[in-house]
This record gives C-alpha cells, structure tokens and sequence, in this order.
C-alpha cells in the first residue's frame, strides 16, 4: 500500500458484480445540506441505476432541509449519548449490529473527520468486509503545516483511516490532506465530484439583465461577502446587474447590510434555499456563476453544476477549484478574498457576449466529458471490486 497516487486504470479487476450491495456511510442525513451529502446522494443514485443495491447508513443530523428528498434505503444509528453532535462518536454496538445485519458486499465511508465514518471503517474490517473511504476535506486554509497537521495526527483519523484498504479523494488538494496523515499505510486515488448532466444542463433563455449567481452556504468561507463587496464595482459597469444568491447561513443579516450599505439592494437578490429541481432554471437563467470560495473548498460542486449548465465560473484560486476550472478555458480565477480581481472577471464575462458563450460552450464540455458521473461511476466500481477481490 502506499507509495503515492495510483491509477484506477492500472488495477487489474473487474468491477464489484451488479446486485452487490453498497453500505454507504456517513453522519450526516442525506436530506441535508452540503457537499459531502450531495455527493453521496448523486453517487447512491446512479449506482442504483446499474443495479446496485445501495443503503446509506448515518446519523440524523440535518435532517429534513431538502424538503422534496425521498430518502430510501436509509438506516440511522444511535449515539453514544443522547446528543446530536458530530464530536459525539455512535453508538459503536449499535453501529456494529446495523453494519452486520445489512450484510454489505463493500463499505464506502464519505469524510474523513467524522467519527461515524471512521468507525464504519474499522468495523467493516472487522467483519471482513471491502471498505473505501472518501477524503472530501482539505487543511483549513489549505495549509498542512503547523498546527493543523499536528491536529492531524492527534485526531482519531490518524488511528482510525489506516482500517481503509482505499482512500478516494475529490481533489489533489483534498489528496495532499491524506498524504501527510497516513502516507504509506493506505492506497490513494483521486477521483473528482460528478455531475448529472442530463438533470443539469442549457434549459432556459439568459434573464434580460447581466446576472451573476451564487448558490451555496452563506458562511465567511465560502467568501459570499468578498462576491457582494466586488458587486459594487459591477454595478457601475452595469447598473441593471442582478447578483442572485442561492443559500442560507449565518452571513446573511450581515449581507443584507453591506448590499444597503453599497447602495446595491436593488440589484440583490437573496432566494434563501430553493428546492434542488429549481438550481438548473436558476444557473441557466444567469449569465456567469461565482465561487469566491476563501477557504476549505476541497472541490466546488456548484462550480461543476454551473459548468454543466453552460455557464462560465468565475472562482478563486484555492484548493479543489483549481483543478475544476480552466483558467481563460472555463471561466476565470482570480486571487481568494480579492473583491478587485473578482469584480474585473466579471465585467469582462458580463460585457463580452463571445468570450462568454465560448468559455459556456467549453464548461459544458468538460462537465461532459470528465465530470458526468457516467465516467466516473465506473471507476469508483472498479476499486470496490479490486479491494473485495483481496480480501
């Protein structure tokens, strides 16, 4: 094991057999909101559709902020106090029977910092059953010195990850994380977040003013603050530009001000969480989307939504959302926290109608090509097959 990034092309196996079940873990419910939810969910779903039997096993948390979600083949597990908090480990008999009734064929835990997922991974192994993780955080900051790589190792994911026979990350920012904790004791691949691009795909005309849109968690790191302050500068170009921000959180009282403030409420529009079948009319009606992620963005699935639905990106240049977009390719990536350079991406996709429908047209592709989870299924299949043929 160990000895860098291996290559799924290279594994000499064939894919784990259709009808197997895959035990997908993590502690969060899957109606809630992020990236890791999102990923299991898209993941669970087209496995389903090869004909796969898959269960997601996890905790209540965030139960219920996706309204219209189904959640089928869902087990909860108990924890070990009566507190719903991630700090608080499962229940491990509880996890151990719900593990072993299910009877997995392969064990796929999502986050590597939660203990619900890293407990799955080492009593999967003590069932003797397959077990992949995947890695979908990266150092705060994208910095793997100091304190957090000491944090790192005083972690249960120092003792805890080892127990995987693979570690997938989503991103090689997200893979560098794995590097520095457990270099040599598991094997690494880096198989990016996939994309439905039949659900997310061009399906309604641009609105008729220049619009910029934002989706996600309205939280400092997602830097919605540093895409509001750069609007001003736009709106001067523009004065009917709509800025549309898609999400909920703790900034948005401070969001509302700085949009007052900048003499720009009228050009805001705030939507607060809408149900998941309105983001494609939402990304299609936009003209750019923005990812001003400031920290700990490993990769930016609603940068990859966007791209599918023909839209250039602008983002910043930080962990996972470098590998996703192409620089003057795909969109545009400018310095993390730089209103200035954020505003001139921007104005320039805004005011050049080619330059924008070519970097679109270029998205679409690449979504298609190398992020539709149609590619990426399989491979993910083939190391479940490879590790269930080594045991």
């Amino acid at each position: 094991m160990g000895g860098g990034v291996r290559r799924v092309e290279e594994l000499d196996a064939e894919p784990l057999p259709r009808g197997s079940r895959v035990v997908m873990v993590m502690d969060f419910h899957p109606s809630s909101v992020g990236g890791v939810q999102s990923h299991v969910r898209d993941l669970s779903k087209i496995l389903s559709e090869y004909g796969y039997d898959v269960i997601v096993v996890s905790r209540k948390l965030g139960k219920g902020d996706i309204e219209d979600l189904e959640a089928e083949g869902y087990y909860t597990v108990k924890p070990l106090f009566n507190i719903e908090t991630v700090i608080v480990p499962p229940d491990p008999i509880d996890l151990r029977r719900e593990l072993s009734a299910l009877e997995p064929d392969v064990v796929h835990s999502h986050h590597i910092f939660t203990l619900t997922s890293l407990m799955a991974l080492k009593t999967a192994k003590e069932l003797g059953k397959p077990r992949v993780a995947t890695n979908h955080s990266i150092y705060f900051g994208y910095d793997k010195t100091g304190f957090w790589r000491l944090a790192s190792f005083l972690l249960p994911t120092r003792y805890l990850l080892p127990n995987a026979q693979a570690v997938i990350s989503v991103s090689r920012a997200a893979d560098s994380m794995v590097e520095s904790i457990v270099d040599g004791l598991v094997d690494r691949y880096i198989i990016p977040n996939g994309v439905d691009t039949e659900r997310f795909r061009p399906s309604e005309p641009e609105d008729p003013e220049p619009t910029v849109v934002f989706v996600g968690r309205l939280v400092w790191r997602k830097g919605v603050h540093v895409l509001v302050r750069a609007f001003r500068s736009v709106v001067r170009e523009f004065r009917d530009a709509k800025l549309v921000i898609v999400g909920k959180g703790e900034m948005e009282p401070l969001l509302r001000v700085m949009a007052k403030r900048y003499d720009i409420e009228d050009n805001v529009r705030m939507l607060g969480v809408v149900p998941e079948a309105e983001k494609p009319r939402i990304y299609s009606r936009g003209w750019v989307a923005s990812v001003p992620s400031i920290a700990n963005e490993s990769f930016g699935i609603v940068a990859l939504e966007a791209m599918a639905c023909g839209k250039p990106v602008v983002a910043s240049r930080h962990g996972g959302l470098k590998d996703i977009v192409v620089d003057g390719v795909s969109g545009r990536l400018v310095k993390p926290g730089s209103s200035r350079e954020l505003a001139q991406a921007l104005i320039e996709l805004l005011g050049d109608e080619s330059l924008r429908r070519r970097m679109g047209a270029e998205a679409r592709r690449l979504a298609e090509e190398i992020y539709d989870w149609k590619r990426l299924a399989p491979k993910i299949l083939k190391i479940y097959g490879y590790y269930r043929s080594r045991l």
